[in-house]
C-alpha cells in the first residue's frame, strides 16, 4: 500500500483540524446513540434527526471533504493562495456543519418560532459550503499530474452531496415559510435522502480503490468512468422521479445504474479488497470491513427497489439497519482506514486501541442488528457505539500525536 501524504504542511495541518473537528461533531452522534439505545418506546424525531446528521453531516459530509482536498492536494507544489483557501473551506465547514446539527435538534424540538428558523439558515451556510468545496475539487482536477479514478470519485461525490444537501435546505425551508416544493405528500424527505444516500457510494469506492491500488500513478480509465458517472446520474435520478412524480418509471433506470456501476466496481476493486480479508496492515482491515458493508448496504438499495420503493411495505427494522449499515458499517471503517494511513507514525499511541476498535465496532454491528431484527432490541447498538468511541479516541490521540512530531521534526 502506497496512499502518499499531503505534501505542504499547511494543507495538512488544516485537514488535520478538519478531521479533528468532524470527529469532535461525531460526539454529538454517539451521544444520543447511546441515549436512543437505552430509550424505551418510539425516540422523538428531533432526537432521531441530530442523531442521524451528527453522523451524516458532521462525521461523514465533512471527512469527505477533507478526503477529496487531500486526494487532489497530494504531493504537488502548491501556493500561499491555495493553503488559504483550504484553511478557509476547513475552518467555515466545521464551524457551519456543527452549528447546522445543532440546529436540527433545536429546530424540530419546537413547531414553531425562532430557533425553526435556525435550521433553514445554517442549511444555508452548509449548502453553499459544499458547492465551495465541490467546485474547488472538480477545478483541480485539471491541475492534476496524473488525474485518476480516485480523483474522479472523490469530485464527483462533492458535486452529488452539494445538489442533495440544496434539496434538503429548501425542505428545511418549507417548515420555517411553508410548502412550495412541488413533492409528494407520501414521502417528501426522499428527494433529498436518496440523492445523500447514493453519493455515500461515490466516496466510499474512491477510498476502498486508494487504500486498495495505492497512489499507482495511473490515469482513469473508460470502466472507472463508467462506475462514477453511472452513480452521479444515478443519484441525480432520485430527486427527478420525486419532483416530475415518475418514482415508478424511473426506479428501474436508477436500479440499473447501480448494477452496472457496482459491476464495474466488484470488477475492477472490490475483489481485491475482500480477497486480503481482514489480516494486513490496520488500514487494510478496516477497508475490509468497509467494503464488506457497502455490498450489504448496496444489497438493501435492491430491496427497496424491488418493493417499488413502498416503504410502508418494509419492515419495522429496516431503517435502523439501512442507515448504520452506511454510517457505521461503510463510511466509519472507511474513514478511519483513511485516518490511520496518516498516524502510523504515532501507532504507538493507545497502541492497542485500532485493533479492538476495529472488532469490537464490526462485532458490535452483527449484535445490533440481530437482536434489532429479532426483537426490535436496540440495546446491542451500546456494543456497536463502544468501539466507535474507542476508534474516535484513538485517531483523535494519533492525529494529535502525529502533529507533534511533525512540529519537534520541523524545528
Amino acid at each position: 500500500m502506497n496512499v502518499a501524504p499531503v505534501k505542504n504542511a499547511s494543507v495538512w495541518g488544516s485537514l488535520r483540524t478538519l478531521f479533528m473537528g468532524s470527529m469532535v461533531i461525531f460526539l454529538i452522534n454517539i451521544y444520543f446513540g447511546f441515549d436512543n439505545s437505552l430509550t424505551i418506546g418510539e425516540i422523538p424525531r428531533w432526537q432521531v434527526l441530530i442523531h442521524l446528521h451528527g453522523g451524516s453531516i458532521g462525521w461523514i459530509t465533512l471527512s469527505a471533504i477533507g478526503i477529496a482536498v487531500w486526494l487532489l492536494t497530494g504531493q504537488r507544489d502548491v501556493t500561499p493562495a491555495y493553503e488559504g483557501r483550504v484553511r478557509t473551506l476547513t475552518w467555515a465547514a466545521i464551524v457551519i456543519f456543527a452549528g447546522y446539527v445543532v440546529a436540527f435538534g433545536l429546530a424540530f424540538s419546537r413547531p414553531s418560532g425562532f430557533l425553526v428558523t435556525l435550521h433553514p439558515i445554517f442549511g444555508a451556510g452548509a449548502v453553499l459550503v459544499l458547492w465551495y468545496a465541490a467546485i474547488f475539487a472538480l477545478s483541480q482536477l485539471r491541475n492534476q499530474p496524473v488525474t485518476t479514478t480516485v480523483h474522479l470519485l472523490a469530485a464527483s461525490a462533492l458535486l452529488v452531496a452539494a445538489i442533495g444537501a440544496t434539496i434538503g435546505m429548501l425542505l428545511g425551508l418549507e417548515r420555517a415559510i411553508g410548502r412550495f416544493l412541488p413533492l409528494p405528500e407520501l414521502d417528501r424527505v426522499g428527494a433529498h435522502a436518496g440523492m445523500m444516500d447514493t453519493y455515500l457510494f461515490l466516496i466510499a469506492s474512491a477510498v476502498i480503490e486508494w487504500i486498495t491500488l495505492g497512489d499507482t500513478g495511473k490515469r482513469w480509465t473508460v470502466f472507472g468512468l463508467i462506475q462514477a458517472v453511472a452513480w452521479v446520474i444515478a443519484a441525480a435520478l432520485v430527486p427527478i422521479a420525486y419532483f416530475l412524480n415518475m418514482l415508478d418509471q424511473i426506479l428501474p433506470v436508477f436500479g440499473l445504474l447501480l448494477l452496472v456501476a457496482l459491476i464495474v466496481f466488484l470488477a475492477r476493486t472490490a475483489w481485491r479488497t475482500i480477497r486480503t480479508g481482514p489480516a494486513g496492515s490496520p488500514a487494510r482491515s478496516w477497508t475490509f470491513f468497509g467494503t464488506l458493508w457497502f455490498l450489504v448496504y448496496i444489497g438493501f438499495f435492491f430491496y427497496v427497489i424491488g418493493t417499488g420503493a413502498d416503504f410502508t411495505a418494509l419492515p419495522a427494522w429496516f431503517g435502523a439497519v439501512f442507515a448504520h449499515t452506511a454510517f457505521v458499517g461503510m463510511m466509519t471503517n472507511l474513514i478511519l482506514g483513511v485516518l490511520s494511513t496518516r498516524t502510523q507514525d504515532a501507532r504507538s499511541v493507545v497502541a492497542w486501541g485500532e485493533t479492538a476498535a476495529l472488532w469490537t465496532i464490526n462485532g458490535g454491528m452483527v449484535v445490533f442488528f440481530a437482536l434489532k431484527i429479532a426483537s426490535d432490541v436496540r440495546l446491542g447498538a451500546i456494543v456497536m457505539g463502544v468501539g466507535v468511541v474507542l476508534g474516535i479516541f484513538t485517531m483523535f490521540m494519533r492525529l494529535r500525536a502525529s502533529g507533534s512530531m511533525a512540529a519537534a521534526g520541523a524545528a
